[in-house]
């Protein structure tokens, strides 16, 4: 399984096919997968899509700072905004809202108490 390495930790080298973008980390609010795409969610409001699944990204941002909440989402927890532990919803400061998974809930024990 291929996975993303980069020397640098400060951010991230998108290559697309004929385009190569650099996105800093700190910028990235959540990372929302659609099967082999993943769509970075920017600070700024703008999107990224890359042709790698979340998958490829994850080990290295969980290092950074990102958690895995579910199948389809990863979140910067820098940018959380509320957690509604009733419905296992994340917000985000940019107003987005990621669901938390049956399974993965237990990686949120102890946020928002």
């Amino acid at each position: 399984m291929k996975t993303y390495q980069q020397k640098g930790s400060e951010s991230l080298l998108i290559i697309n096919h004929r385009t190569s973008k650099k996105i800093l980390i700190k910028d990235v609010v959540l990372l929302k997968g659609n099967i082999n795409y993943t769509i970075f969610q920017l600070q700024c409001g703008k999107e990224k899509l890359v042709p790698h699944s979340i998958k490829f990204f994850e080990p290295y941002l969980e290092k950074r700072g990102f958690l895995r909440i579910h199948r389809s989402y990863m979140v910067n927890m820098n940018y959380v905004k509320e957690y509604n532990q009733e419905h296992e919803i994340l917000t985000m400061t940019n107003g987005q809202k990621a669901t938390i998974s049956r399974r993965r809930k237990h990686t949120m024990k102890g946020f928002g108490e």
